[in-house]
């Protein structure tokens, strides 16, 4: 059963051999406030408190008889409420200080086993809530940033941040719950105005949700999709590589070899690279060899991070 505060008083007060006199003097009250407290007459003005704790060498929390597991589950919810940088880090601090101390007292051959073990978990759970709640923030604020980046660029579709922040945005929608809803929009912006923007959008949120069939159907169907993928050209790349990945996944290579040949016509070096990255995972044998020898020699002339260039040369060297 939890004490209240002056029950938790005088137990404090008893194990370290302090009377009541003492401790009024200390707190300017007379010792008769004291013992209202500890009857529970009466509890300490919430100024003395801190007062209180530093006297005996406890937190304000032990005070209030709070276990870790409370004050985790207190920092946790003021997290959930604020939102906040810095709730967010004290409260990750404490559950990391309190599941070291477990670590501990595991050590201890006193230690009751199964006791640590339930209390680690608890706060492991608490942890990963944590991070998922911030998962979602971090998604959230990303969203308002790509937001108000498709405001600014409105009407002005020669913006360079018109197309990337529209495409982020639609991805974002994915990770806040809006999954559904952005993909509505896009297919039926796609059916009412369709042109190489409306098309990649689309695609791209059918790649996102790793609706490879409906992706490719785009493609194949009659009408305005494959009016305005063929002939491949630079312009519509993007919206290529999209499907190129969906044949890859699906294990598609009819639709691999039929296409990806007049697309790779039109592609720099770079593009073509990452086409033929996709299909690392989707052949054997001879065809394999052969994308990977014409990797190889498409690695000088690509122009991207080094570090990329060097994990893309340790695949195609397996």
């Amino acid at each position: 059963m939890k004490l209240t505060i002056g029950e938790k008083i005088a137990l404090l007060r008893k194990e370290k051999g302090i009377t009541q006199t003492e401790l009024a003097e200390y707190l300017f009250v007379t010792p008769q406030t004291v013992s209202r407290w500890e009857v529970d007459s009466g509890a300490p003005e919430i100024t003395l408190l801190p007062k209180i704790a530093a006297f005996f060498g406890v937190s304000v929390d032990e005070l209030f008889g709070l276990t870790s597991l409370e004050r985790t589950e207190n920092l946790v919810c003021r997290y959930s409420v604020l939102r906040d940088d810095r709730s967010f880090q004290e409260a990750m601090d404490y559950i990391d200080s309190q599941l070291q101390t477990i670590n501990a007292f595991a050590k201890n051959s006193g230690a009751d086993p199964a006791g640590l073990e339930g209390e680690r978990d608890q706060l492991k759970a608490e942890k990963m809530h944590m991070w998922i709640q911030q998962g979602r923030e971090a998604f959230q604020r990303a969203f308002d940033i790509a937001d108000g980046f498709v405001g600014k660029t409105e009407g002005h579709p020669d913006h360079p941040w018109y197309l990337p922040m529209r495409l982020q945005r639609d991805q974002l929608c994915g990770s806040i719950g809006r999954g559904r809803e952005i993909l509505a929009e896009r297919e039926w912006d796609f059916a009412a105005c369709p042109d190489r923007t409306s098309l990649l959008r689309y695609l791209a949120v059918l790649d996102d949700r790793e609706d490879y069939e409906a992706a490719l159907s785009v493609a194949r169907a009659e009408g305005p999709g494959r009016e305005l993928l063929f002939p491949p050209c630079e312009e519509n790349l993007s919206s290529w590589h999209r499907l190129i990945r969906a044949a890859a996944e699906t294990g598609d290579t009819d639709f691999i070899e039929r296409c990806l040949p007049s697309v790779l016509a039109v592609c720099p070096p770079q593009d073509e690279a990452d086409f033929l990255v996709l299909l690392l995972d989707v052949y054997q044998g001879e065809p394999l060899a052969a994308i990977k020898e014409r990797l190889r020699s498409l690695l000088p002339e690509m122009a991207c991070n080094e570090y990329f260039k060097e994990k893309l040369r340790e695949r195609v060297e397996k």
